[in-house]
């Protein structure tokens, strides 16, 4: 029997009844790692420092300016820009000894400043996320002001070396964190023996964290490989629902919390509720919203989408038993100043969004703390925005009159 032919059931069964692999790999994740204990490996800020760390050579890790150096020369060697000081020749020779090194300069990620050789090297450091619009030309012009006789090296350092866009995106060198693992790695197998045991052992466990992160772990890669392909159907299965559950589970939380709003239906990335107030008057005339776990059936609502690991909050009108009624609806709001599109006004229209509130990255969607976060942060904007408020004495007027 192929996998294909499995049920869920089954395959679900099958994955969890003495699989050998998993109970390899579940030992191998509970080995302990400071940064997983703590959740902070995907933390751009905690990447920050401790690079800003083993960068500076008179910090306690006692590797001197080795790092510095390794990691300085890796950058020029791969490096287009027309750099006249700077070499990786020339950075051999350098005494590094006296550079300085900042942590949010100037909300910059991290600065290594030699003003004995006048040289910056400015690094923005993004783990998961992407540049902010005119970040970096900001960044740019901000240092180039403030060491006009310095030369400026810019690096955009990512998890996979890629470039920078938008504004300014040229003028910066992409570098990965896989090629700082690589330089690391060499180096602590080199200075393991000179170390302090706390330092060897943050470091043995960062090189791991840095492993898992750029998937560079090979011994990982291949167990995972081997239980995927043995169990594809389980693992696709728990992973679809998985997200979903979480992210449904923390959004029902997020929407009844303080009591204001009535949770009218929860179904995995998709979570349908009302304001009590507009529960009070809004008929049960909705004929889109039919499923049977659907608590009030009405024509607006309100709901949490999770798409793509993208939160956003959508208002809605959908298709009643009275289409005059709805037309009415969307035509009110429209006037009150929602912006509706154009097949909001026609007769067979299902769906009609009339507020869409920007997508928030969810980095993270079994990160139930993470989840919560971006709900309530985009709950907390619309009622802030007055959106709420606004569309309720909209739908307020219209509907005063009808029978719920």
């Amino acid at each position: 029997m192929g996998t294909s032919d499995l049920s869920d059931k089954q395959a679900l069964d099958k994955f969890l009844s003495g699989n050998q692999e998993l109970e390899r790999l579940s030992s191998k994740l509970s080995e302990f790692n400071v940064f997983r204990a703590l959740r902070i490996e995907n933390e751009e800020i905690r990447h920050s420092n401790t690079l800003a760390w083993l960068l500076n050579p008179n910090e306690s890790h006692g590797l001197g300016d080795s790092v510095l150096r390794r990691v300085l020369s890796n950058i020029l060697l791969g490096s287009e820009a027309p750099l006249l000081r700077l070499s990786s020749a020339r950075v051999e020779l350098m005494d590094l000894s006296d550079v300085a090194v900042f942590r949010e300069e100037s909300h910059i990620d991290i600065l290594v400043i030699d003003n004995k050789e006048h040289w910056v090297l400015l690094i923005e450091n993004k783990i998961h996320a992407n540049e902010g619009q005119g970040q970096l030309a900001r960044y740019r012009e901000r240092i180039a002001k403030e060491y006009p006789k310095h030369e400026l090296l810019r690096v955009f350092l990512t998890l996979e070396g890629r470039l920078a866009e938008g504004d300014g995106a040229a003028d910066y060198v992409p570098y990965g964190h896989t090629q700082f693992l690589g330089v690391l790695s060499v180096l602590f197998e080199q200075k393991r023996s000179q170390l302090a045991e706390p330092v060897s052992v943050f470091l043995e466990q960062y090189i791991d964290t840095l492993r898992s992160l750029t998937m560079q772990d090979e011994k990982l890669i291949e167990l995972c490989r081997q239980i995927y392909k043995k169990h594809q159907q389980a693992i696709d299965l728990i992973v679809d629902f998985g997200k979903a559950s979480c992210f449904q589970t923390v959004a029902g939380e997020v929407v009844e919390k303080d009591g204001k709003y009535e949770l009218i239906q929860s179904r995995g990335s998709w979570v349908v509720f009302l304001p009590k107030s507009w529960a009070e008057f809004l008929p049960t005339n909705g004929i889109m919203w039919t499923s049977s776990t659907m608590k009030r059936r009405v024509g607006v609502g309100c709901w949490f989408e999770n798409y793509e690991g993208k939160a956003h909050l959508v208002f809605e009108v959908t298709a009643m038993t009275d289409p005059e009624l709805r037309l009415k609806c969307v035509t009110a709001l429209q006037k009150a100043g929602f912006k509706l599109g154009s097949k909001a006004f026609k007769e067979d229209t299902k769906y009609s969004r009339f507020y869409s509130s920007p997508r928030h990255k969810v980095a993270n969607s079994q990160d139930e703390g993470e989840v919560k976060a971006v709900l309530q942060d985009l709950l907390k904007k619309a009622e802030e925005e007055g959106v709420f408020a606004k569309a309720e004495a909209v739908l307020r007027q219209v509907f005063a009159r009808e029978p719920n």
